[in-house]
Parts: structure tokens; sequence; C-alpha cells
């Protein structure tokens, strides 16, 4: 019995080390396996990379190409700028209401003095204008005579005559009164009647309070009055207003800051109607060209 007992074991033993050995041998042909799949896929990997690199050399090449394009096209334009413009819109009196202290538009009465217009204005509407300090608002309420129980009374009426007094010349001791207590600001306020109006706004607020307030009864005052307006922005405006112009049903242009927005605002003062620029919201870049007198 301890001689079967043996022989057992050892058979069970010799079959244990050989199932080990299978085993064994397995793993190491299974890691060579993984390694030589490892070894091709970082191959197949480098391979891509340099198809990618490849690719994008060749469009860095076309960016090369197409930006030494616009410099010329942005060269261009400005050579042909002054003579393009030049007597376009003589005559007219023009003034630029700027809605948004974050966005400068330094260059739109230059524009416009380049097409030959005989007075060009620029008015600042400061944040104070929403009313937000109650002191004031009281303050201004009772050195303008002005009657409202709420703050959006008050406000209204106040846009009403603010628009009214950029329209005349009868209101400018309004105008003045609003500046002195910071709420607008400008340099000098032409006597002539205005022939257009610029409204230069952008967003940096996504609630659009300075537009709700302050545009919209503008925009609606002026267009009761029968002036012409156009609604301009900046390419680079963080939140645009161009679809809400569009729904009040004034002419928009939505990249001004560009020589193309410049000429595509003064086309539309000489009479072009429509919505310009290079956003979505534009119908076309450019208007078809200038209406001649």
């Amino acid at each position: 019995m301890i001689n079967l007992k043996y022989y057992v074991s050892t058979i069970v033993a010799i079959f244990l080390a050989i199932g080990i050995g299978i085993f064994i041998g397995i793993m190491l042909d299974g890691q060579d396996l993984i390694v030589q799949q490892q070894e091709q896929l970082v191959k197949q990997l480098e391979s891509k990379f340099d198809e990618f690199k490849t690719k994008q050399d060749e469009l860095q090449s076309k960016m090369d190409i197409v930006n030494l394009e616009k410099e010329k096209n942005i060269k261009f334009f400005e050579t042909i700028y002054p003579d393009l413009l030049k007597n376009k819109l003589k005559g007219l009196n023009v003034m630029i209401v700027e809605t948004n202290e974050q966005y400068p538009y330094s260059g739109l009465k230059d524009a416009f003095e380049k097409a030959g217009c005989e007075n060009v204005t620029k008015v600042f509407v400061k944040k104070e204008m929403l009313l937000n300090d109650n002191e004031l608002m009281l303050k201004i309420a009772k050195e303008l005579n002005l009657e409202g129980s709420t703050k959006e009374e008050l406000g209204e009426k106040i846009i009403q005559a603010f628009s009214s007094a950029i329209l005349t010349e009868e209101n400018a001791t309004f105008l003045e009164k609003l500046k002195e207590h910071g709420m607008i600001d400008y340099e000098e306020i032409s006597k002539q009647p205005i022939d257009y109006i610029v409204i230069a706004g952008g967003n940096v607020d996504k609630n659009k309070v300075v537009f709700n307030q302050i545009e919209v009864p503008l925009i609606q005052y002026i267009k009761n009055n029968k002036t012409p307006i156009v609604a301009v922005e900046q390419l680079k405006s963080d939140i645009s207003n161009i679809e809400e112009y569009k729904k009040l049903r004034v002419p928009t242009v939505d990249n001004v800051d560009t020589i193309i927005g410049k000429v595509s605002m003064l086309m539309v003062v000489s009479g072009r109607q429509g919505d310009f620029g290079e956003k979505e919201t534009a119908e076309r870049l450019l208007p078809k060209g200038f209406v001649q007198e």
C-alpha cells in the first residue's frame, strides 16, 4: 500500500509539473505575442503621427499663404479707403450714440468725416443711465421735473427726453444736466438737425440690461420720429444684439471694427437696407454699393 501511494503521488506530481510547465510556456509565448503587438501598435502610431505632422505642415503653409493674402487685401483697402469714401455722404449730419463703455468705437467718426459728413457728433451713454443709484435717480427727477413713482417710469421718461434732446437743439439744457451727473458724455452737440443716428452697442451682460432699458426705448423713439437709424457692433462683441436689432426692423452691421464693416455702415447710411457683416445673423458681407443721389 505504501508503494502504491508512492507511485500515485509520483504520477500526480509528474502530471502537475507537466501542467505547470505548459502553463508557464503559454504565458511566456503570450507575453512575447503582447510585446510584438505593442511594438506593432507603436509603429502604427508613429506612422500616423508622421502623417498628421505632414498634414499639419501643409495646412500651416496654406494658412501662411492665406494670412499673407489677407494682409495684402487689408493694405489695399487701407490705400483706397479714403478715395472710396470721398464725398459719398457729403453734407449729412450724423450722431453716433455709444451705449457700452466696454467697446470703444473711435474709428467711426473718422469714417464719416472721410465720407464728407458736415457734422459728426458722438454721445456716450454711461451705466449711470440705468438709475441703479436711487439717490441720483430722485435728484435727477427733481431737477428735471420728471414725473414717475417707480424706477421704470422715471427711466422711461429720461430715455424719452434724452432721445428728444439728441434729435433737436431745443433740449440742450437737458443734455447738459445728464452730462453734469455723469450719465452721458460728449464733446459738442451739433445745432443742426440730425439726418442719421448710429447706435453703437454690444453686450457683456447676458441679461442685456443696457439693451432692454436704454437701446430699445431709444430706438423706438427715434423710429417714431422718422429719423433713419442703423445699429452697429464689433466683430469681437462677447454677446451680440444683432438678432434683437433685426426684430426692431433696424439695419445692422456686425463688424464695424473692420474696414469692410465701416464701409458697410456708410453704405447703409447712404440708403441701403439689410443686415451686413461676418456673423451668422448677416445676410451678406457688404451692401451692393453706395446709393447715388
